[in-house]
């Protein structure tokens, strides 16, 4: 039996063409789809490849823009902003509290960095002056700076200044902070001083990046800032009549005065001026104002030049810091100088001066009260005048006048005789010699004796006083004075006609018997215990003559009741009580005697309340009176009825 598993040849043939068929069919399926997937599989790896270099890029892209900061930095919300767009400056002004102030402000990594500068761009003619500018202050920033480093930093320091078309840098100091510094923009012409020039001027201020390390700015733009420049008031060159200073001095007076002195010279033509008139230029703030002036003189005489020390007419013109002077031309008479500013033509003053004529009156008065036997200095004093009454200012007129010369007489030249003259500026002195106690007159004329004299005084009685004390007189001004109330105690020591003695040092009290009181005074300084010795006087008060008496001026005490002075005369020299320290000239009479003054220092209070008591008093008697005349009356009325 054939076996199921036997298969025909052709059957064999067949299928194996059939195997062989489906086997290349399968294999052609399965290489079709192996390349299909291959291709697949391929394109899937590029595609993932691009994904890949793209993330590798992007991430070394941005680690590249990582590391690119430091050499590629940005300066963010930067500005610079003007505190006005206009200012105000004088010209003896550099940096005030009222200057513009400019502000650089930005945000940026450490060290970033911008600038600004300033130029001028606009200024009136004849300008020198630049803009600078001066930090004020700064917030976390550094300022580089061209000039000067302080020591070992470059850096600058509020207070420093940056010179016009130079660039002052602000670097960021701490990035996590806005970095802002503020500069004064203001105008100087050597970086100290104020500009010259009056008028307006453009200052241009010039942001800028910082250089190589920062980047660029972002909002900052250029600024503008007008300034106005007025003249100051302290340079002004318009004087000022009431700041102005004028003087007029006679010759050989202070060269720069500040005050005036007479000009009274004699009309004679001389060699030599008479005087001078110095003068200051001032405006309204007191400054110097460097301006020529023109003197007119009105009225005799004319006036040169300081520094040329010749005459040169009634009106010149004199350069500023000369000095005007003055020249007699032969007339008498008042004139008035006129100091004007040649340009302004303000009046900075006006002076008066005299041109006397030839002596016509002598005015003579005694220049002390009480002369002393002997020398006596400047014991009449004088003036002389011309015939329009202005007082001669010298006695003597220049080399090539006629020489005045002027004499003093004595009435009585047993009591005293007259010395020589003195006559200086504008006043006259005489020293008499007292020959004896006794009076005299001194009069003053223009020849040789009084009889010859064409022009003479008034006749001036003099004393020639005694030293020889024959009293002693104390006394208070009043007999009464309220407590504490000022008295006026006068010492004076009289002579044997009764006359005050003649003014020196005497001594008087004895040792340790001082002319004292019994009770202290409230104030005032009395005499000391050791004050033997008084000096009478020969000064004049108020026209009044103190000469032979001194005055001591206390205040009561406070508490009522007498007060009492008492001193001791000194006896001379080696007696055996109250002996004289010095020279004793009282005369024997007295000497050793006591010299006694009081006064009553009354409390109005206490006399006030005596009379109220006294008041009633009188009033209880009264009363008491009252009574008994009223009883007196009832028992005349009961015996009437009855």
């Amino acid at each position: 039996m054939t076996s199921n598993n036997q298969v025909s040849p052709v059957i064999r043939i067949s299928r194996g063409e059939r195997d062989a068929s489906a086997r290349a069919t399968h294999l052609k399926a399965a290489s079709k789809k192996y390349l299909e997937t291959t291709i697949e599989r391929k394109q899937m790896s590029t595609t993932t490849n691009f994904k890949r270099i793209a993330l590798v890029a992007v991430a070394a892209l941005g680690l590249g823009v990582l590391s690119s900061v430091p050499s590629q930095a940005v300066i963010n919300a930067d500005s610079v902003t003007l505190s006005s767009p206009t200012a105000a400056q004088t010209t003896a002004e550099t940096y005030t509290a009222t200057s513009a102030v400019v502000t650089v402000s930005f945000f940026a990594p450490a060290n970033d960095s911008m600038s600004i500068t300033a130029a001028l761009t606009a200024a009136p003619a004849g300008n020198t002056a630049l803009p600078t500018l001066r930090l004020v202050e700064t917030s976390s920033a550094i300022i580089d700076t061209l000039v000067a480093p302080r020591g070992a930093s470059p850096f600058a320091l509020v207070g420093d200044t940056q010179t016009s078309n130079t660039a002052a840098f602000v670097r960021a100091g701490d990035p996590a902070k806005v970095t802002t510094a503020k500069f004064a923009v203001y105008l100087t012409t050597t970086n100290i001083a104020g500009p010259t020039v009056a008028g307006t001027y453009s200052v241009k201020i010039t942001p800028a990046s910082g250089g190589t390390v920062s980047g660029p700015l972002q909002g900052s733009t250029a600024q503008t800032l007008t300034i106005t420049v007025t003249t100051a008031a302290i340079e002004s060159v318009t004087p000022d009549a009431t700041k102005s200073k004028v003087f007029v001095q006679a010759a050989g007076a202070a060269a720069t005065p500040t005050t005036d002195s007479v000009v009274a010279a004699s009309r004679e033509v001389a060699s030599t001026s008479r005087g001078y008139v110095y003068y200051s230029s001032l405006n309204a703030a007191g400054g110097a104002v460097a301006e020529s002036i023109t003197a007119e003189i009105s009225g005799p005489g004319t006036l040169g030049l300081g520094s040329t020390a010749v005459s040169a007419g009634r009106s010149i013109s004199v350069k500023n810091g000369d000095t005007v002077t003055i020249w007699s031309d032969g007339v008498a008479g008042k004139s008035t100088i006129t100091i004007k500013g040649s340009t302004s033509g303000v009046t900075l003053g006006t002076k008066t001066v005299t041109f006397f004529g030839p002596t016509a009156s002598f005015t003579a008065a005694a220049g002390k009260a009480i002369l002393a036997v002997g020398a006596n200095l400047k014991a009449i004093t004088f003036t002389a005048a011309d015939s329009a009454a202005n007082v001669l200012n010298d006695e003597f007129t220049p080399t090539g006048g006629t020489q005045q010369v002027w004499y003093a007489y004595s009435s009585d030249t047993t009591v005293a005789t007259v010395g020589t003259l003195d006559y200086q500026v504008d006043s006259g002195t005489v020293s008499v010699t007292g020959v004896k106690a006794g009076t005299t007159t001194i009069t003053i004329g223009n020849a040789a004796t009084l009889a010859a004299s064409t022009i003479k005084s008034a006749p001036v009685t003099l004393r020639v006083g005694s030293t020889a004390i024959s009293s002693v007189k104390v006394a208070f001004d009043k007999a009464n004075y309220a407590p504490g109330e000022k008295a006026i105690i006068t010492v004076a020591a009289y002579d044997a006609t009764n006359l005050l003695v003649v003014p020196t040092t005497y001594e008087l009290w004895a040792t340790g018997k001082v002319l004292a009181t019994d009770k202290n005074f409230s104030q005032g300084t009395f005499a000391a215990a050791t004050d033997t010795s008084v000096t009478f006087a020969s000064a004049t008060s108020a026209g009044v003559s103190t000469a032979g008496f001194v005055t001591y001026t206390v205040y009561m005490p406070s508490t009522p009741g007498t007060v009492t002075l008492t001193g001791t005369l000194a006896n001379p020299t080696g007696s055996a009580t109250n002996a004289a320290i010095g020279t004793l000239v009282t005369v024997a009479a007295i000497q050793g005697t006591a010299v006694t003054a009081s006064a009553t220092v009354t409390d109005s209070g206490s006399a006030a309340l005596a009379a109220v008591t006294a008041l009633a008093t009188t009033v209880a008697s009264l009363r008491t009176l009252i009574v008994t005349l009223t009883n007196l009356v009832l028992k005349i009325q009961k015996k009437v009825k009855a």
